[in-house]
């Protein structure tokens, strides 16, 4: 396994490119779009293209301000090369995230080497959380790609040295103006960590005033060639949605209950995201502690106390494993620049966020490839890190590709839009009305317009008596208990169960079909 590995590290980037494509590809095709933020971004982009509209988005017939424009142009684009479809619309999350690790790949050849830019695209790649979002259909991770893009190219812009600097220049800001066009401001966090760099470590920064301000016009205006229209044909909506409900708001309160009301709620959330990400990053966050085996045993020899303290300490060493490393490489953080430099701005992405009280795991996403490479530098100077490294790759191989391609499989025909659509759709066609109450999630609206040219209505139930008013032909979906509520139900029956993933909850649904 071992010379696997080494031939996959000696082509780093090839390498990179075949693994992504293999477990972020991997089943997209099987597994329906179920999350409703995955959903409203694929129904967007398909009506984007359906108005030829591609300044504002729409869902549903109506405006969509909660993302800027750029992964519905993705998306779109992917629709005209694929048709549209759920590998389509998740084709553009899988790509920007093989190109996250390459990114990885090519800075790590260049400060270290081979070994050390596959190691670190790689764990990118599988790590827990990203293997799952990395394929969803929403702007996370064009989101990643050019925060990422925009730390690295920080990076060489103030490196004293550096003969290239008017290109990382350009680089910096294009990829700072691209990534707010994928997720708004949240993509700017990285000029945090090149200001605290200068501010900081003056003599390994190079920053002028000049160049920062005339690189952050060039930013704006590239943004501006999209929100000006934007603004104009929105009368303002689109900032204000966009900006003060998704930004502002989320930062200031707790939106969709992702979070805890109140201040208590505050404070007791605030070290949230450094214990998610022991979850969200693994395996790479665990490994056996062997430099403190010796003081163990020590402990151990102190008394039953201890004798049962070292069992629990041994597995707290384990599961902190990347904290204990940033501890021990505290002592080296003024010689090593570029290890303080991406830990500075992984960390200024958990501050902000754990500050925001909007909560969701995936928000200190764009803090992973900065660890990712800071930990393939550090394993450069440990013996049999390939043995360590090759454990963990090939279990997360295996994990991804028996979850997507035989899991998915099996889930499929328990989901409840899934089992409704596959029900209902030979009785579905482009004049069709469609109207579901009580039961309203966005992926009924995915599955119906891809045939009728209709809106679909969504509601509680009480508004269903009033869609049967509708002329013939329409479709009335409702959970199944509340039919007997309606006067008049003449018209065929369609009776489907299944599982919402979004609620987790089993369903038990009824269409009406005339």
């Amino acid at each position: 396994m071992e010379s696997i590995l080494r031939k996959l590290a000696a082509r780093p980037e090839r390498s990179i490119i075949v693994l992504g494509l293999i477990l972020l590809l991997a089943g997209n095709w099987i597994m329906p779009l179920t999350d409703r933020d995955e959903v409203r971004f694929s129904e967007a982009s398909r009506e984007m293209l359906q108005r030829g509209d591609y300044v504002v988005p729409w869902f549903n017939g109506q405006w969509r301000f909660d993302k800027p424009i750029l992964i519905y142009w993705c998306q779109s684009a992917s629709y005209r090369l694929f048709g549209i479809n759920d590998f389509a619309a998740r084709l553009p999350s899988a790509l920007f995230t093989i190109g996250t690790a390459l990114v990885l790949a090519r800075w790590g050849r260049k400060v270290a080497d081979k070994e050390t830019a596959f190691i670190a695209g790689a764990m990118f790649i599988t790590g827990l959380h990203v293997a799952v979002i990395g394929r969803v259909a929403t702007a996370d991770m064009a989101m990643v790609f050019f925060v990422t893009l925009t730390v690295w190219s920080g990076w060489e812009l103030t490196r004293p040295e550096n003969s290239s600097r008017a290109k990382w220049w350009m680089i910096f800001y294009m990829a700072l103006a691209l990534g707010f066009l994928a997720k708004g401001p949240v993509a700017w966090l990285p000029i945090a960590g090149v200001v605290l760099g200068r501010a900081m470590r003056k003599d390994v920064f190079r920053l002028t005033w000049l160049e920062t301000i005339a690189g952050l016009v060039v930013t704006v205006a590239l943004v501006a060639c999209w929100g000006i229209p934007a603004l104009k044909q929105t009368q303002g909506h689109y900032w204000e949605v966009g900006m003060g409900e998704h930004v502002i708001h989320r930062s200031l309160g707790v939106m969709d209950s992702h979070g805890v009301k109140g201040w208590g709620g505050f404070v007791l959330l605030l070290p949230l995201y450094f214990l998610t990400f022991l979850i969200s990053f693994l395996p790479w966050t665990t490994h056996r502690l062997d430099e403190a085996e010796p003081w163990l045993q020590r402990q151990k020899q102190k008394g039953l106390l201890w004798k049962l303290l070292v069992p629990v300490l041994r597995v707290l060493f384990f599961v902190l494993y990347i904290p204990l490393k940033i501890w021990r490489w505290w002592p080296e953080r003024r010689r090593d620049v570029l290890g303080w430099y991406l830990l500075v701005q992984a960390l200024i992405v958990f501050v902000v966020f754990s500050l925001v009280k909007t909560k969701l795991p995936h928000y200190t996403m764009p803090a992973f490839p900065c660890i990712a490479l800071w930990l393939a530098l550090q394993l450069r100077s440990e013996a049999n890190v390939f043995a360590w490294f090759q454990r963990r790759l090939a279990a997360m191989v295996v994990i991804i590709l028996v979850m997507m391609l035989g899991f998915t499989s099996f889930a499929r025909s328990h989901l409840i839009t899934e089992n409704l659509w596959q029900a209902a759709q030979p009785q579905v066609r482009p004049e069709t009305k469609v109207g579901c109450f009580g039961y309203t999630e966005p992926s009924l609206v995915w599955k119906f317009r891809g045939v009728i040219t209709n809106t679909v209505v969504l509601g509680d139930e009480k508004n269903a008596k009033n869609f049967l008013t509708n002329s013939p032909p329409f479709i009335l979906v409702l959970p199944t208990a509340d039919v007997l509520s309606l006067p008049d139900t003449n018209g065929s029956q369609i009776r489907v169960h299944g599982l919402d993933t979004v609620s987790f909850r089993n369903w038990d649904l009824t269409a009406i079909v005339r």
